[in-house]
């Protein structure tokens, strides 16, 4: 993350049903949540931005990934294929990424 987005901040959150990493930019405009298996490996992830920020997503995604449907995508990384599925709320978008099944 320091990398990559080096805008966002680890928030320390603490749930007894799910463990993940929380990551928010300073204008909570994008939310990351990185939810672990119990071996702390993650197994999926959640953007939640909001919803000024879709189209900006949308154009990122089809510049860099394939295309598989409406507000879809394929990333090939490392030979597995993760897919990426943007959904649209009121106030929000969500982006969930995790392994194609």
């Amino acid at each position: 993350m320091k990398e990559n987005c080096s805008d966002m901040n680890y928030n320390n959150v603490v749930n007894s049903k799910f463990s993940y990493l929380k990551y928010s930019d300073s204008s909570e405009n994008q939310t990351f949540l990185f939810f672990l298996n119990p071996d702390s490996v993650c197994r999926s992830v959640r953007i939640i931005c909001d919803i000024n920020m879709k189209s900006q997503k949308v154009k990122e995604f089809d510049s860099k990934y394939l295309k598989k449907g409406e507000n879809k995508w394929i990333d090939k990384l490392g030979g597995k294929n993760y897919l990426i599925e943007l959904m649209e709320g009121k106030w929000s978008c969500v982006i969930a990424i995790e392994s194609e099944k």
